[in-house]
């Protein structure tokens, strides 16, 4: 077999890799060395049956050749990860595994996730099996905007609980492009509690504490998540309101044809110049049928006239004159009238009339698609009169149109804050944020308060992690809900397996040990060792009462060797049942060591979860495994090759 494992350089990928090498099989090991080492898998490198490349599975994989499995086990593991590398580790969960997923449909490969216990959250059943959903925090990241919060789709801007799981939600990219994607998962939560609001001209956002805010420090390059409840000079952090969009070139707009038409008619228009006509009418014009009498030979005949107006004073000779040169080349018959222009054509009125009203215009959605120079026409034919003296703001009795416009400036590299009125009659302005205005698409944060709420609360897990949301009119780019980027691995894998026919595992590790995890690590086995074999305190976490389980990573191998072996597609716990309290734990390795050190308590981090053990009954009937070393046995050889490393 030929087998890719990404990651191939980690503490995990690279025992795995010696398993397939040994075992006569070709490995590839893929790494962006971010927390793997070269060091690991050094070894191999002159074996004609092992390939190295280096790779952020991120990015989009090639390999060239055939492959039987794809296994990916790259991302960063440890709290400390987590902590230095928040971006990439949220990437390789939900991009790197897409990407992974990909290349072994491609390949006609088989795929194997890598998940984790930490899918439990702090967990309400105890053991763990693997139909146990979790239980995590709610009133963190998974819940993350106030009821009133919208959200911008392919359709429309939706408030939160009006999303389905077929919306596409407009997201960005790490390269600062626009994407619609659909929502991996739609999030609702009962919150009674304070929620951080951040309110000036520019924002008006109302979120649980833990939720990201995209902003970008003072003197930072790049814009980057962090959560409302953080510490920081939040005056002097920007955000940010605008993007950068592709879109589609259109060539034709296609004018539904009229059977018996009167006047003459058009099946293809070119989409630029319908684009300025449309802007033009869609703000100032309106449609008209007047029916009357004829009398020919003493019989009376039922007539109508169907007319198109678009209203634009003399007082204004320069905009007059755009308009009569659109309508020109339009090639309709119309009429220049005094302070408007009228246009006879049945065709165009049977199209435009389902614009309605002044308080019901809207703009098709597949308008609003189209590539930034195509809606700059738009744009601009709109903002030719209702545009305001200084063409900064829009204004109209129609909150549809207001909301397309606040969409079409976010897609031409602007922003818009929409102030809604309703004073006897209603009307709406929008105000049109560009670079040319000092932070305006960059603006700084306010200073934070503090509400009570008692309600629900939203959020969407989207593979981009940031959305544009808007409150009271105001809109930005935004966090959502991403902290869970193994959840969201295990359902893309699910879904590939199920739209797509890959033949997936998915293996849920818990906590593993063994030579090769980094002493820096940050996770309970290393730092004791490290600690004890330096002559440090052991820091226990709490009184030391939860508890934790151990394996060593020779019979994680085997178990993943095992679920390769065997057709089952669902999760499968791999880790060791027998059970430990930290402080226990803490004790053993001093007496393994022979350490001095003392044990040195500090307050437990908040959601540190109690309890973590497996329930291993679906490995032993499926694949007929369980832990096989015992865990004084493997502490030793993991100590020793602890000793040797931190040898001067």
């Amino acid at each position: 077999m030929r087998i890719l494992i990404t990651g191939g350089a980690g503490f995990i990928g690279s025992h795995l890799v010696d398993r397939f090498l040994s075992e006569g099989h070709q490995v590839v090991a893929m790494d962006n060395l971010i927390t793997g080492d070269l060091a690991n898998i050094a070894h191999h490198r002159s074996n004609p049956r092992f390939e190295f490349i280096y790779h952020n599975v991120s990015q989009h994989i090639h390999v060239t050749g055939p492959l039987d499995w794809v296994l990916h086990f790259a991302s960063p593991a440890s709290p400390v990860d987590y902590l230095q590398y928040p971006i990439p580790t949220l990437k390789v969960g939900a991009l790197g595994t897409h990407n992974a997923l990909g290349l072994a449909k491609a390949k006609g490969a088989k795929f194997m996730l890598a998940s984790t216990s930490e899918v439990y959250g702090d967990p309400l059943v105890h053991p763990q099996p693997e139909d146990y959903w979790g239980h995590v925090n709610p009133i963190g990241v998974r819940g993350c905007f106030s009821s009133d919060t919208e959200i911008l789709t392919k359709d429309s801007w939706k408030l939160f609980s009006q999303l389905t799981d077929r919306d596409e939600v407009l997201t960005l990219a790490p390269d600062g492009y626009m994407q619609y994607q659909q929502p991996v998962e739609i999030i609702q939560q009962r919150y009674v509690g304070e929620l951080i609001r951040f309110s000036n001209s520019k924002i008006d956002l109302l979120v649980t504490p833990n939720h990201k805010m995209l902003l970008r420090e003072r003197g930072e390059q790049e814009f980057r998540l962090v959560e409302a409840y953080r510490n920081i000079k939040w005056e002097k952090a920007e955000m940010l309101k605008s993007g950068k969009w592709v879109g589609e070139e259109r060539v034709c707009f296609h004018l539904p044809l009229v059977s018996n038409a009167k006047t003459p008619q058009r099946s293809c228009i070119p989409m630029d110049l319908w684009l300025e006509f449309f802007g033009y009418f869609i703000t100032r014009g309106s449609t008209y049928c007047r029916q009357r009498e004829d009398v020919s030979e003493g019989e009376t005949y039922g007539q109508k006239d169907y007319t198109v107006l678009i209203s634009q004073s003399r007082k204004h000779p320069a905009q007059r004159a755009k308009i009569r040169d659109c309508l020109r080349r339009l090639g309709f018959k119309f009429y220049e009238e005094k302070a408007q222009f009228r246009i006879l054509s049945e065709q165009l009125f049977m199209y435009l009339q389902q614009f309605g009203k002044a308080r019901q215009r809207y703009i098709p959605r597949e308008f609003l698609l189209l590539c930034p120079r195509q809606l700059r026409i738009l744009f601009d034919a709109m903002m030719l009169r209702d545009g305001g003296a200084d063409g900064k703001r829009f204004y109209s009795n129609s909150p549809a149109l207001v909301d397309a416009l606040q969409e079409l400036s976010l897609k031409l590299g602007m922003a818009g804050s929409i102030h809604r009125k309703d004073q006897g009659r209603p009307a709406s302005a929008i105000h049109i944020l560009t670079n040319q205005a000092k932070d305006f698409l960059t603006p700084r944060y306010p200073r934070r308060s503090v509400e009570w709420y008692d309600g629900y609360v939203y959020c969407v897990n989207v593979p981009n992690h940031t959305i544009y949301v808007r409150r009271n009119g105001k809109a930005l780019w935004c966090g959502n809900c991403y902290d869970e980027a193994k959840r969201y691995a295990e359902a893309i894998t699910m879904a590939y397996h199920r739209a797509h026919g890959v033949d997936v595992r998915i293996v849920r590790i818990f906590n593993c040990f063994g030579p090769r995890n980094r002493i820096n690590d940050g996770r309970v086995v290393p730092t004791f060792i490290g600690q004890a074999l330096r002559g440090e305190p052991l820091t226990v976490f709490g009184e030391g009462k939860q508890t934790r389980s151990f394996q060593y990573i020779d019979d994680l191998v085997e178990g993943v060797c095992r679920l390769m072996e065997v057709s089952f597609n669902l999760p499968v716990n791999i880790g060791n049942p027998t059970e430990m309290a930290i402080l226990d734990f803490a004790k053993l390795i001093l007496r393994l060591t022979g350490s001095r050190s003392k044990i040195e308590y500090r307050p437990l981090p908040e959601d540190d979860p109690k309890t973590r053990q497996p329930d291993i009954s679906r490995a032993r009937a499926v694949l007929g495994w369980e832990p096989r070393v015992p865990l004084e046995e493997g502490l030793r050889r993991t100590i020793e090759w602890y000793r040797q490393i931190l040898q001067p």
